[in-house]
């Protein structure tokens, strides 16, 4: 890499190299068969380079020396021909940063044989468990990056580490009803998924499912589960809190730090140390030391997160949140790993105390939603009627409001937390909600 970055600040003022080597190992189910297994790797190198407050871009699917410095000259001829960027700093420059997570090296030689021998046990165990059921869908994988990125202002920093995860969709068809899909899921750091519990998880919810609730509008105290918080979250909120928005004023939270924009029992964070964290970075995508961010503390609002390029357009800092589109070869303002503080109580003891309400399980329509200004539609599915303390049986209905609002609603979290490796990452509880209006349908 030092001779590649050499060869590169003779055509740039500043110039940043970053490269990805991965791997990645998977296998699939169709309808109660593994349909395919496969292992994929590769590598990814991306020059960014200015010249002039002139950006040049370059992508090259190798590492090979030969290749990256055509794509060096490539990304020189670029920035000849791009305009002047007056608004350009420069490119970050070296941090402190935190000790390196010990990788799980039994992550970057896993093979396909590991996630068919379990999803093969997934199988075999809802059929079990319902005979009614049908694996309609799953997969298994196991990820493995290694990440090297300098610069011309002495940032150079290595990083390595893995993740594995499994999912299973099950649709149950008894005595005339078919259920939803119904979802259930693990990722973690090591391979030590736990297939009977998301097996358990996913046939518990179909056999709610073969009993189906017709819906009606009325307003009811709401639980909203993990896949149901990140999907309306992700597209709805976390947005919000990007420093480009505030700049370019599409954020609703301009100016309004330190007020309430949450129920107390809400305090999320951006944390890629937490325990359950499944990308434990100690840089971001420009080699920016990576820190706990607090988004939401006790409901009240604290701050935005910044990469390189808008925090110093701001006159502040990087957060260490700005993230690599391998496509293009840019970096975003991103999140690595979005928490959701947990409460005390279990989802049980949550659901035992609904008279009449609904636990959801996912929406439909989320990405949707408007982020600048929080407004949202969504359909509840599958969604799950509770009364007098117990799941009594399947429904379907449509939320829509304002995520500010809802967020204010909430009344209890649960403790268990889940990692959703989907979209943005998050670790998330479940989330209580009291008085939403629902729409029968």
């Amino acid at each position: 890499m030092e001779n590649l970055l050499r060869y590169a600040e003779k055509l740039f003022d500043e110039v940043e190299i970053a490269v990805y080597r991965s791997r990645e190992v998977s296998a699939n189910v169709e309808l109660n068969e593994i349909s395919m297994a496969s292992t994929r790797s590769g590598a990814v190198m991306v020059i960014r380079g200015i010249k002039d407050k002139r950006l040049g871009l370059a992508i090259v699917d190798s590492d090979e020396p030969s290749r990256v410095r055509e794509a060096i000259e490539q990304a020189a001829k670029m920035a000849r021909l791009n305009s002047r960027d007056e608004k350009w700093v420069s490119l970050p420059e070296p941090g402190k940063y935190r000790e390196k997570p010990k990788p799980n090296y039994e992550l970057k030689e896993a093979s396909p044989d590991i996630l068919v021998e379990k999803l093969v046990h997934g199988i075999r165990l809802a059929r079990e468990k319902d005979k009614n059921a049908v694996v309609t869908g799953g997969a298994g994988g196991v990820s493995w990056e290694e990440r090297h990125i300098v610069n011309s202002h002495g940032i150079d920093v290595f990083q390595e580490g893995g993740a594995s995860y499994m999912y299973v969709e099950l649709v149950g068809r008894k005595e005339g009803v078919v259920t939803p899909g119904i979802f259930d899921f693990d990722a973690r750091r090591d391979l030590n998924l736990d297939v009977e519990g998301i097996v358990e998880r996913a046939v518990r919810k179909v056999k709610w499912a073969y009993s189906v609730k017709a819906s009606k509008n009325e307003e009811v105290p709401v639980i909203l589960g993990p896949w149901a918080i990140a999907g309306l979250l992700s597209y709805a909120l976390l947005p919000a809190f990007s420093g480009e928005r505030l700049v370019k004023e599409t954020t609703p939270l301009a100016e309004k730090v330190g007020e309430r924009v949450a129920s107390k029992v809400l305090t999320v964070y951006d944390d890629p140390f937490h325990p359950l964290s499944l990308e434990p970075a100690i840089a971001d995508g420009e080699g920016v030391p990576t820190r706990r961010n607090v988004l939401i503390e006790e409901g009240a609002f604290r701050g935005f997160v910044w990469d390189n390029y808008w925090a110093k357009i701001y006159g502040t800092e990087s957060t260490g949140n700005g993230k690599r589109d391998l496509r293009s070869g840019g970096i975003n303002i991103g999140f690595h790993n979005v928490v959701i503080e947990n409460g005390k109580r279990s989802l049980e003891d949550l659901i035992g105390e609904i008279k009449r309400g609904y636990f959801v399980d996912g929406f439909q329509g989320a990405h949707s939603s408007n982020p600048d200004n929080g407004n949202f539609a969504v359909t509840a599915n599958p969604a799950f009627l509770i009364e007098d303390g117990e799941v009594v049986g399947s429904s379907v209905f449509l939320i829509a409001g304002n995520v500010y609002e809802l967020l204010k609603q909430a009344s209890e979290v649960t403790k268990e937390q889940t990692v959703m490796p989907f979209m943005t990452s998050m670790t998330v509880p479940h989330v209580k909600f009291e008085n939403v209006k629902i729409a029968g349908k």
